[in-house]
């Protein structure tokens, strides 16, 4: 149960901030191409422009076409909101395991029941969850297990779990 922990920890993590970079991707586009479209959209009520300044439009005109064109087959919001949705449900997930944990069932049948429902969404989710790059999620994974984690889940660096286990002593005490 403490690595399915992790695991959502991560993954919620990963998915959240993930969400949030392309969100600001999102709005690197979209700004420059408002502000290039009002300026073109702006220059044609003038009279008397002459030809370099038409060019210069021109070029302006085709670089507000290109941005709004990234913007859309990028479809950086979309996928930031898919990303935030999968981090909330792994969130969720990470929940129920801390209630598992917390208030178990009596019966050994609940627990496993209670455990492979959790496993069913587990694998439901990675499934249907959009893709982070490896590069982004390492470097979230690398960040978090060099935290401790105090709480109903006693996560701590795994090289001080490796040195406790050498010992003979157990993480979760």
């Amino acid at each position: 149960m403490t690595d399915w922990f992790r695991r959502c920890r991560e993954s919620q993590k990963a998915h959240y901030e993930y969400g949030s970079k392309l969100e600001s991707r999102h709005f690197w586009f979209g700004i420059p191409a408002i502000i290039l479209s009002t300026a073109v959209g702006a220059s044609f009520f003038k009279d008397g422009v002459d030809a370099q300044i038409r060019l210069g439009l021109g070029l302006l005109s085709m670089a507000s076409a290109v941005v709004a064109a990234l913007q859309t087959f990028l479809n950086l919001s979309d996928r930031a909101a898919k990303h935030k949705a999968s981090g909330a449900s792994y969130g969720a997930i990470r929940r129920a395991l801390e209630l598992l944990k917390t208030l178990p069932p009596a019966d050994g049948d609940k627990m496993r029941q209670a455990l492979e429902d959790i496993k069913g969404r587990m694998d439901d989710l990675a499934a249907s969850a959009p893709a982070i790059p490896s590069k982004f999620k390492d470097k979230i994974d690398k960040g978090l297990k060099g935290r401790i984690h105090n709480r109903i889940f006693r996560l701590i660096p795994r090289a001080v779990e490796s040195e406790l286990n050498s010992n003979g002593d157990s993480p979760d005490k």
